[in-house]
């Protein structure tokens, strides 16, 4: 027994060893040549479980760190990463009840409560979450992971300037922590407070010397100054290692724009189509553009049927006003319009707000519904449609006194046949580009990608999804009476006083002087959340109209496709 023992502690020392040298394969061995002998040794499980969460197998962590825990079940720091493996497998309720634990064990348990704020921020109870930062925050406030985790969550929250305070605080806790300047960074490039940006930068720089977050930052900064050639000067031939991807993402897409504003299109192009790669390869497994393909292809077919417009009108029972949206494909100035319709005092736009997608996974998901029951509606589920819809709008209003109120989300173009037969007195701008320039810019954009985005990765996908999407509009307008307005971003840029004139009398408000300075109230706006928040902070432009007339040979395949809507919108 007493070799045994001595066995047992050289055999920890070394595996000890293995572990400070980060050599995890020599120590996971010779832990389990431990535990075959001795399959309770606290030391050897523990380490283990450390091991398999270090290589993010989660379930053998959680075993080997329970029967640490039963050896030792007064452990604060134990029930601590026990709550931690727990929420990496998504059992959250498990997480909470052990991060709970370990601050009944241990009541001024920074880390625990850090923690905690986590798993409520993933159940979505902000106020928890909340309430646990802060917890923290005041029994240490020169935590690091507690400042920057609050700054974390009131960035999701939209609490831009408050994100911000935290960020700094986790900087000035720890200047050589990079992921504050990161999102620091972020923030104020994406509401842009470019002075803040340049300073940031400067600063960081000194920290950081060479490094790409850092000089990707700094490239946008020089976009945004019209300092193209400095750009290509900090960009161009630049190398990046395995895992430095998103930092490569970003370098490519300001060093694509700005070879496209120096002319040099080819190269422009080349580096696009890279950027794009590097999104597919990134992009979730469950994302898969022929599902928002099939949704949009489904409705076509459907209602492609005449007999549709000898549908009678809905019975509606309350006396709500019906809505008003903002469609159009993206890319298509959806966000200018956005901008100069929320400068008059009359009108607020609802920025991107899911509302319409969650009315549909409501209707089809929880209802049981299916498109062949649009005919006829039940009026009272027509009357518990509507109330949610309605209140989902009331709770994403932050001006409750404006008259009107637009739900501007471009893809809700796909849906209009379901809105209309729930709502039938609804309004729509419709806003159109250019074919070509519209789907070009849709393959430029390095947006956010899920079934509907994954299409423009591809020019040519991209022309398709436009085609069908347009198609879809158009059978839409044969069956029903739409009530809808064309505003043609080419006719913002050219005509814009009467142009937004009669966009207004659409609306039936009255002119404002306001929406003359538009870029004012993007500056005023904070964090735009879509690809053209930089461009919406600057007076109107013209550069990007007939911009596909320098790729033009890159449109040879859905060249046919693009001229019959070329034609039929008057282009």
């Amino acid at each position: 027994m007493a070799k045994g023992n001595i066995d047992l502690k050289e055999s920890l020392n070394f595996a000890s060893k293995f572990l400070k040298n980060k050599n995890f394969d020599k120590a996971e061995k010779l832990y389990k040549k431990i535990l075959r002998k001795f399959p309770n040794n606290f030391d050897a499980n523990y380490f283990m479980a450390s091991i398999k969460a270090q290589k993010n197998n989660f379930n053998d962590a959680k075993s080997y760190m329970e029967t640490a825990l039963s050896i030792n079940p007064n452990l604060p720091e134990l029930n601590n990463n026990l709550g931690l493996i727990y929420l990496n497998l998504n059992d959250v309720e498990k997480s909470i009840n052990y991060f709970e634990k370990a601050i009944n064990l241990k009541k001024d348990y920074i880390f625990a409560y850090t923690n905690l704020g986590m798993a409520y921020v993933s159940l979505k109870q902000v106020s928890k979450a909340k309430e646990n930062y802060l917890k923290a925050i005041e029994i240490d406030p020169n935590n690091l992971l507690a400042n920057y985790n609050f700054a974390n969550l009131l960035k999701r929250l939209g609490d831009h300037e408050n994100s911000v305070f935290y960020y700094k605080k986790a900087i000035e806790i720890d200047p050589n922590y990079l992921p504050s300047y990161n999102n620091v960074m972020d923030l104020y490039d994406k509401s842009n407070q470019n002075n803040e940006l340049e300073k940031l930068i400067n600063s960081a720089e000194k920290i950081f010397p060479n490094n790409q977050v850092i000089k990707s930052f700094k490239a946008k900064l020089l976009y945004k100054e019209k300092n193209y050639k400095e750009v290509v000067s900090l960009l161009d031939k630049t190398e990046f290692s395995q895992d430095q991807i998103i930092q490569k993402q970003a370098s490519y897409e300001v060093l694509a724009k700005s070879y496209d504003k120096l002319g040099n299109y080819s190269e422009a192009f080349k580096l696009f189509r890279m950027l794009n790669d590097i999104m597919d390869q990134r992009k979730d497994n469950n994302v898969d553009k022929k599902i928002y393909l099939k949704t949009t292809q489904d409705r076509l077919d459907f209602f492609s049927d005449p007999k549709i417009s000898n549908w009678q009108p809905p019975k509606v029972l309350d006396k709500k006003k019906d809505p008003y949206f903002l469609i159009g494909f993206p890319r298509s100035g959806t966000t200018l319009l956005d901008t100069i319709l929320r400068s008059h005092p009359s009108i607020e736009v609802l920025e991107e707000i899911p509302i319409i997608n969650k009315f549909m996974d409501l209707l089809y998901i929880n209802k049981n519904f299916n498109l062949s029951n649009l005919e006829n509606i039940n009026p009272n589920l027509i009357k518990e449609m509507r109330e949610f819809y309605f209140s989902q709008i009331e709770k994403s209003k932050k001006e409750k006194e404006k008259k009107i109120t637009i739900d501007k989300m471009p893809l809700n173009i796909v849906h209009v046949g379901e809105i209309i037969r729930f709502f039938p007195n609804a309004k729509f701008i419709l806003a159109l580009r250019h074919p070509y320039d519209c789907v070009l810019s849709c393959f430029m954009q390095n947006f956010m990608l899920n079934h509907a985005m994954a299409n423009f990765l591809d020019l040519d996908d991209s022309s398709n999804l436009y085609d069908l999407t347009m198609s879809l509009w158009k059978k839409y307008n044969k069956v029903f009476k739409v009530d809808h307005h064309i505003i043609k971003y080419e006719d913002v840029i050219s005509n814009f006083d009467k142009t937004i004139k009669d966009l207004l009398s659409f609306l039936d408000v009255p002119w404002s002087e306001n929406v003359k300075k538009f870029y004012k109230t993007a500056e005023k706006r904070g964090m735009i959340n879509t690809p053209s928040y930089n461009q919406v902070s600057q007076p109107i432009y013209s550069n990007s109209m007939y911009r596909w007339k320098n790729y033009e040979k890159e449109f040879v395949k859905s060249k046919d496709l693009l001229d019959n809507w070329v034609k039929e919108f008057n282009y």
